[in-house]
């Protein structure tokens, strides 16, 4: 399936301009962050749905993007349409790797602060880029602190990694 999802990622990603690259990718996320996502996956999915009801939802999700108008026909002459909520989330990953914008992943054991959000965002800001995503993760399992990811990079600030080092130097 995540095969699929890569081929249907790539082909849209391949026909959009510039332009609506961006409106796509606003719109994608918009669904994506919706809670009622999961839902259509199983309206999708659903035998006893006809396709032309499905294609009418799927439509009514893309509004007057013609170019989604185009890959939602796509999706279901080929009879894939069950892929589509999995395609919105893949699509957003592919498209910041094609456009070298990939987030840094930041995990904390809470929500952060808008202090830390904010020291977080002005940090990477100012050593990876300005327009560089960042993306946070809850970890309730760690104790405190934060630790970045970017690529292969990793700077891990956080209690959990502290302890380790005190540990092993106790240790030797």
């Amino acid at each position: 399936m995540n095969r699929l999802n890569e081929i249907y990622a790539k082909g849209l990603f391949d026909s959009l301009s510039k332009e609506g690259l961006e409106q796509v990718l606003g719109l994608f996320h918009e669904i994506s962050i919706n809670p009622d996502t999961k839902s259509l996956g199983e309206v999708f999915a659903n035998k006893t749905i006809n396709k032309e009801e499905k294609i009418a939802v799927a439509l009514e999700l893309v509004g007057d993007n013609e170019d989604l108008k185009a890959f939602m026909q796509t999706l279901a002459k080929n009879g894939r349409m069950e892929l589509l909520p999995s395609i919105f989330s893949y699509f957003l990953e592919y498209a910041s790797k094609r456009q070298n914008n990939i987030p840094v992943k930041v995990t904390v054991n809470e929500e952060p602060s808008e202090e830390v959000k904010e020291r977080v965002l002005g940090f990477v800001s100012s050593n990876i880029g300005p327009s560089t995503p960042v993306k946070f993760e809850i970890n309730k399992a760690m104790l405190g602190g934060v630790v970045l990811k970017y690529k292969d990079n990793e700077i891990d600030l956080s209690v959990d990694n502290k302890l380790d080092g005190l540990k092993a130097a106790l240790i030797n």
